[in-house]
């Protein structure tokens, strides 16, 4: 196997667009580009209710099929091509039949049988046969798959001939973070073009999605982000969004056809029973030709082949709209709209917080159009992270500044530039004692000069007030001002909820730190001729009261 890690993977990889942790990328194979994010059908060699040909007319350039079932199918000596032997004329990947050995316990190939007739039939891109995992609590046990894993990674380089063929690396371990953490260190430093974290089809069908949503970012920690991240098994709608912004670039599944076959319907909210539906939410080629009924009233196999059609074009449709959200920097919205399908995918989201600095790292710095904040859940958005971790950690105030001045959010953006805000400071526009900041949620302190920064002066923010939001955005208040030099702060307080946390805070912080607290309560408006004239008068007085600089 020739070709060196980071050389071999970055060179058939290109990123074009990132958002959150997903990306819009191409796949450079011997039969053609494959547009990232990306969803593999997996077709069964021999039974198979759509062809892969008709895949091929509805938009899918490339499918995959397995290479044990394959052999056997095909026999081990087979010279035609694969792409002969299914009628695809696209990109065919293979897997190496190590689902099978997880549900059998083993197979009769071995690896090298394996790998030699997946060279032989012309793969595209090829999985070494590894050691599934499972979802087993016995790190003893992962911990030998994670062993075996790796040790044969070694002999299937040794053996590889094939240097045309992207192979891929499988990453083991469970729901073992540790585990998962030492197989993708170890795949990282193996000349694999792509990796693929292994093992979570159990874990999904348990709907543990906490649980896989800690796999997918420890293995994204530990490998480098030129390499292509596969995740094997996943393909449902409702999860690809969140799949994809934790980093998973390609995906593989062969749950179009399972569901079809027990008469189920797939969509981006779930799946659905096709005898509970009394109107089809799709306008696929099937769902606009048939009800419900007809469709659950038809033969057996009829119905398969129909319902498989529609499930693939569910899948297809949902991973267009996420790679348009990634284009548009819309994918967090996304996710949280697909978060709110099930208890627990919604669940698992609360589990981002613990991984907000991976993500901020990864996440791009602008995008084309500004973010909506909804709820506390945006709270891990890595935008917002970013800014408030920016000003309590790296922003330094103007070093002669003595007074702050804390005001509440302006009518208009940005800030720096809206009339009132100009006709509030216009006593102290020109004074280097003082120092204006406003109070905003959710992102706390936004300085005077930081304020056209993105996001600040992109973000579109519900005028209802979130208790978790203003709990975040006030400690980030109070937080800023323990880390700061001021001797005085000034704030235009509010009657709202919001105002009075945030003053209830600097309170604390100015009692605790022994700076001077000055506060201007607002009754109505806090940008009324009388408020601003009452805060005129406390910054003469605080002004004259630091030598009048």
């Amino acid at each position: 196997m020739t070709g060196s890690p980071s050389a071999g993977s970055c060179a058939v990889f290109e990123v074009t667009d990132k958002d959150v942790l997903g990306r819009v990328g191409k796949l450079h194979t011997k039969k053609g580009v494959i547009e990232t994010p990306y969803l593999f059908p997996v077709v069964h060699p021999s039974i198979q209710p759509v062809q892969p040909s008709e895949m091929w007319e509805m938009g899918f350039k490339g499918v995959m099929t397995n290479a044990y079932l394959a052999c056997k199918a095909f026999g081990s000596e087979k010279e035609t091509g694969i792409h002969e032997l299914l009628g695809f004329p696209g990109v065919v990947a293979m897997d190496s039949g190590a689902y099978q050995i997880l549900t059998y316990g083993e197979i009769e190939l071995t690896q090298p049988e394996i790998i030699r007739f997946q060279e032989r039939v012309g793969s595209d891109i090829a999985v070494i046969l590894d050691i599934p995992t499972g979802l087993t609590p016995d790190r003893e046990y992962a911990e030998r798959t994670v062993t075996e894993t790796i040790r044969r990674a070694d002999e299937a380089i040794r053996i590889i001939e094939r240097s045309d063929i992207l192979w891929v690396g499988p990453i083991q371990g469970g729901i073992h973070p540790g585990l998962v953490a030492r197989c993708a260190e170890a795949m990282a430093r193996r000349p694999f073009q792509i990796l693929a974290l292994g093992s979570p089809t159990q874990i999904m069908e348990q709907y543990m999605y906490r649980e896989l949503l800690r796999m997918i970012l420890t293995c994204k920690e530990h490998i480098p982000p030129c390499r292509p991240l596969h995740l094997f098994g996943g393909g449902h709608p409702s999860m690809l969004a969140l799949a994809v912004s934790l980093g998973c670039d390609l995906f593989d599944s062969a749950s179009y056809a399972i569901y079809a076959r027990k008469g189920r319907y797939l969509t981006v909210n779930g799946t659905m029973r096709l005898e509970d539906l009394e109107y089809l939410p799709c306008s696929c080629s099937v769902c606009s030709r048939a009800s419900p009924k007809e469709l659950a009233d038809s033969p057996g196999r009829e119905r398969t082949r129909e319902l498989s059609i529609h499930n693939l074009y569910a899948c297809l449709e949902e991973m267009r709209r996420i790679k348009q959200s990634i284009v548009e920097g819309r994918l967090w919205e996304l996710v949280m709209q697909r978060m709110r399908s099930h208890p627990r995918l919604f669940e698992s989201v609360l589990e981002l917080s613990e991984h907000r600095m991976l993500l901020e790292r990864h996440s791009p710095f602008s995008k084309r159009r500004g973010i909506f904040f909804f709820d506390r859940l945006d709270l891990n958005r890595p935008e917002i992270f970013r800014f408030q971790n920016h000003v309590t950690e790296e922003y330094s105030p103007p070093s002669k500044a003595k007074i702050l001045l804390m005001l509440p959010r302006p009518p208009t953006r940005p800030f720096s530039l809206d009339r009132k805000v100009k006709s509030m400071i216009a006593p102290i526009e020109r004074s280097e004692v003082f120092h204006t900041c406003f109070y905003v949620e959710p992102y706390g302190v936004v300085p005077m000069e930081l304020c056209e920064v993105y996001p600040v002066a992109q973000t579109e923010v519900s005028n209802c007030s979130d208790p978790d939001t203003a709990r975040d955005a006030a400690e980030h208040v109070s937080r800023y001002l323990r880390s700061s030099t001021y001797r005085r702060v000034i704030i235009q307080a509010t009657v709202d909820a919001w105002s009075r946390r945030v003053t209830s805070k600097v309170r604390e912080a100015c009692l605790e730190t022994g700076k001077r607290l000055m506060i201007n309560h607002c009754r109505k408006d806090p940008w009324s001729p009388e408020s601003v004239d009452r805060l005129h008068s406390i910054l003469r007085r605080a002004q004259g009261r630091c030598g009048g600089a």
